[in-house]
């Protein structure tokens, strides 16, 4: 610890305990609770006091932490990728803590067989925290997953959590906001009344996103119908699907993931249809068709933030004994022709984020 304008003694007499008491929350000991930890870090950073958490870190024992992550496939680039590359900077920011990480994969179709053994280590203190993006997957697995949550160890599950539990925490955009965005759009741009389609996601707990435009679509508009189409993220026939809905000459299309989108606009260059369409993340396809006018706009989700703040916040607790919420949500950007281009240079220039920015207003995201 850093001394600056105060001493241990003072944040001691303010929080009312021992000056042992104060050095075990400072330096992330045992035998200090999570509120009394929280009143007292207050009370130092109100001191002055910067805390040396990487000294600290060089007397606690090694952590270890079970990333979980969906297979690679031809959609990744559009958005896991992309969440991979801010968990990644995360992961290298804070490099000199003393923390292992285990990886394993999954697909719909199957799980990684290291990753299910595992699971029967975790119960015996393999693991001190577990960090997963898993939207969907077969109700046969669900057991393993719902297995080591129970275990009392921290579980943070980045864009939505695939079971419905109180121990798991969640990072991600806030997909009221993202589907409330677009269905308001829609119910702006959609010129006639008619029908509405929504392409969203097969989750193990639904698509929000979706859901909210839907709702927001239908108390603005009375004309119109919205119908909500979930598609399979690994079906192989649901390029053909979106097309057959499209051929039906909807007043507008949202899709609700950048996979969709993808869909959307190659079936709209098929067909030649046009209507308003309004879609998930900035990439190549989805950049370019808001330059064109294929697409009216674009949520973007901003998946490498998603990644960065969900690692950040599992070492803020392992490390540094921050206590977690039960949910962050983070703001999407709404974007248009005329802002896309600096969006689109600042993702694939760099993180999806700016790393000056990340590195000055840290404190927000805890």
């Amino acid at each position: 610890m850093q001394k600056n304008n105060s001493s241990l003694k003072s944040i001691a007499q303010r929080a009312g305990v021992s000056i042992t008491t104060v050095h075990r929350a400072l330096t992330g000991k045992k035998d200090c609770s999570d509120a009394m930890r929280e009143k007292i870090l207050k009370i130092a950073a109100e001191e002055g006091y910067a805390v040396n958490y990487f000294a600290a870190s060089l007397g606690m024992k090694r952590v270890s932490i079970a990333v979980i992550l969906s297979a690679q496939d031809d959609a990744s680039p559009f958005f896991t990728d992309r969440l991979r590359r801010g968990f990644e900077y995360c992961r290298q920011e804070f490099s000199q803590f003393r923390i292992d990480y285990k990886f394993f994969t999954y697909s719909r179709q199957d799980i990684d067989a290291e990753f299910l053994a595992s699971i029967a280590s975790g119960k015996e203190g393999k693991f001190d925290a577990v960090l997963m993006h898993v939207l969907s997957v077969p109700e046969k697995y669900i057991p393993c997953l719902e297995s080591i949550i129970s275990e009392g160890i921290p579980v943070v599950a980045m864009e939505c959590s695939p079971v419905e539990s109180s121990h798991v925490i969640t990072v991600g955009m806030d997909e009221c906001t993202s589907g409330s965005l677009a269905g308001e759009l829609i119910s702006k741009l959609a010129g006639s009344g008619g029908k509405v389609i929504i392409f969203s996601q097969k989750m193990n707990l639904g698509d929000v996103n979706a859901s909210f435009a839907q709702k927001e679509i239908m108390q603005r508009r009375g004309d119109m119908n919205v119908e909500i189409i979930p598609l399979d993220p690994e079906g192989s026939g649901t390029f053909g699907t979106i097309k057959s809905y499209i051929e039906q000459k909807p007043a507008a299309i949202y899709a609700s993931c950048a996979r969709n989108t993808l869909k959307c606009i190659n079936a709209m260059k098929e067909t030649g249809i046009r209507m308003t369409f309004v879609g998930s993340e900035i990439f190549g396809e989805s950049y370019k068709a808001l330059q064109c006018g294929v697409l009216d706009a674009v949520i973007d989700n901003r998946p490498a933030l998603i990644g960065y703040t969900a690692l950040k916040i599992l070492i803020d607790h392992l490390v540094k004994k921050l206590i977690m919420k039960k949910e962050y949500r983070l703001q999407p950007l709404l974007l248009l022709k005329s802002n896309s281009v600096a969006r689109y240079e600042q993702v694939y220039r760099s993180v999806d984020v700016d790393v000056n920015d990340l590195q000055n207003k840290r404190k927000a995201w805890t």
